[in-house]
């Protein structure tokens, strides 16, 4: 059965499970640690760029990590994009964000992909620092999620006059999926996922799919 990749993109956008601060990496007091001269010029042109850091060397190799720049306020951002049970409105193939529990720290919020005649149902963790303008998530391990493994982070930055500078990060596996589906259409995938992201905070969230 082929297996289509815009479940590969919902999952990494599973918009990553310990309480720590340290899940999200250090990008500098302005966002722009780790990004060159071209990066920084396709930032302000309105582009998401693809980045490395050092934590895509370390254990999880298959991080993808981007920047982009949102017509918002860090605060209208956080506001917008830490309602992650509000995906499912413009996250095309996310059929379902159901919310589990909530509260100002964390929530838990169970996702429903369908493709062709799959369906993944998975639970996320996502745990907030509102002081810091991150936050970050990774599976329920208590719950019989249809993936190995989910973790990423989203961090917010101000970037000029009312807008964000945000560094994203994610990896994903699936079961029964071998390691060379997965990575055909991550990066590509993601960045049309990160596109609708745009456009739905750009449009302070009027934007639905």
């Amino acid at each position: 059965m082929r297996l289509k990749p815009t479940v590969l993109l919902l999952c990494l956008l599973g918009l990553m499970s310990s309480p720590c601060p340290a899940a999200v990496p250090d990008f500098g007091q302005d966002g722009l640690k780790g990004l060159d001269a071209s990066q920084v010029k396709k930032l302000a042109n309105g582009e998401i760029v693809f980045t490395f850091t050092d934590s895509a060397t370390q254990a999880h190799s298959g991080l993808i990590e981007a920047a982009v720049v949102f017509n918002q306020t860090p605060e209208q951002t956080w506001n917008l994009l830490s309602r992650t049970e509000d995906q499912a409105k413009y996250l095309k193939e996310l059929e379902e964000a159901r919310k589990i529990a909530k509260s100002p720290l964390q929530d838990t919020i169970e996702f429903k992909v369908k493709a062709a005649f799959l369906t993944f149902v998975y639970r996320v963790n996502h745990n907030f620092d509102r002081s810091g303008m991150n936050f970050w998530w990774a599976l329920d391990p208590t719950f019989k999620n249809d993936l190995v493994d989910l973790r990423g982070y989203w961090r917010f930055y101000p970037y000029g006059q009312g807008r964000t500078l945000a560094r994203y990060g994610s990896t994903v596996s699936l079961k029964k999926v071998p390691a060379f589906i997965e990575d055909m259409f991550k990066k590509s995938g993601v960045a049309r996922s990160l596109a609708s992201v745009k456009r739905y905070v750009d449009s302070g969230g009027t934007y639905h799919k």
